[in-house]
């Protein structure tokens, strides 16, 4: 009996013990994902850059900027815009005379590889500095020149949404300064205005990837899809001269079925958005590696260099 009492007190306290570790590991592995949210969250700061101002504030309205510029009765606003509400911390950065305009683009850009470019421009492209610098961010001292200045708006989608917006300026060979915004909002943000802009945006570049692409059953979700088979269907004949899509398919194991797939959609994707111009589309299977972790069917763009 006294044994078997023994035993049990030894079992119990083996349970006991494997049952602290099983805690202690659930622990460590909250703090390590913790850990990871925060540093998905965390943005590094240009390297040898001097804030010069920070503030944060709750609940505030932000007014976002997701288009080029339009002036109507000496009044000048974005074609887009919208006004969101949520938790804004701003930040004002001196850089000396050794950096240009797009290194620091290109340093946060490429911690935001994955957000979804919601609108950017440069130089000219933004229209007014002065507009920017007053009406936008506040500050007189980001004022510069319209052809030295860069605007850059990211999100990633979320319960908030996280939005990074950029400004950068160039206001003599001796000072550059820019304003980074990250705002934390369940506001909507995108509509199908936005979803416009952003495919006519995209298509500026010789290739890449086109976001709007729908599938239910096996077909083309024709309604889901409508702001991608439009934008498409009413481009300017000169883009569609030049334009070549090519739909990819991942989901099956073997690349026999990727191939029926994407040939199958390029069929559809062919009909409906053809306009008195037929694009080429066509399927490519799984040939081509997919743009993110996400195996659903993928559009693929490329223009065709224009004769000079």
């Amino acid at each position: 009996m006294q044994l078997s009492v023994m035993s049990s007190h030894k079992q119990d306290m083996k349970s006991k013990s494997w049952f602290s570790k099983l805690i202690f590991s659930c622990f460590l592995a909250f703090l390590a994902a913790v850990g990871n949210v925060q540093a998905g969250n965390h943005v590094d700061d240009f390297p040898r850059a001097e804030l010069v101002s920070e503030t944060q504030s709750k609940n505030s309205e932000y007014r976002l900027v997701l288009s080029e510029l339009k002036r109507q009765q000496a009044i000048t606003s974005g074609e887009v815009e919208r006004l969101i509400n949520g938790d804004v911390k701003r930040q004002f950065w001196k850089l000396s005379v050794n950096h240009e305009l797009s290194q620091v683009v290109d340093h946060f850009m490429n911690q935001w590889q994955g957000a979804q470019v919601l609108y950017s421009c440069s130089g000219l492209d933004c229209g007014s500095s002065n507009f920017w610098a007053n009406k936008i961010f506040n500050n007189a001292k980001l004022y510069g020149r319209d052809a030295n200045q860069a605007y850059v708006a990211v999100m990633t989608p979320g319960k908030p949404n996280r939005i990074y917006v950029l400004y950068v300026v160039q206001r003599s060979k001796q000072k550059l300064y820019f304003n980074l915004d990250e705002i934390s909002s369940d506001d909507a943000v995108t509509d199908e205005e936005v979803q416009r802009q952003q495919l006519m945006m995209t298509l500026q570049q010789e290739a890449g990837w086109l976001s709007g692409l729908h599938v239910l059953d096996g077909r083309i979700d024709e309604q889901r899809a409508e702001v991608l088979l439009e934008t498409l269907k009413n481009l300017d004949a000169s883009i569609k001269r030049r334009l070549y899509l090519v739909i990819h398919c991942y989901q099956a194991n073997n690349m026999a079925d990727n191939f029926a797939c994407s040939t199958r959609l390029a069929q559809q994707l062919r009909a409906a958005i053809y306009e008195e111009f037929e694009i080429p589309v066509f399927g490519h299977g799984a040939l081509t590696l997919p743009p993110g972790d996400d195996l659903k069917p993928q559009l693929r763009f490329m223009l065709w260099p224009r004769q000079h």
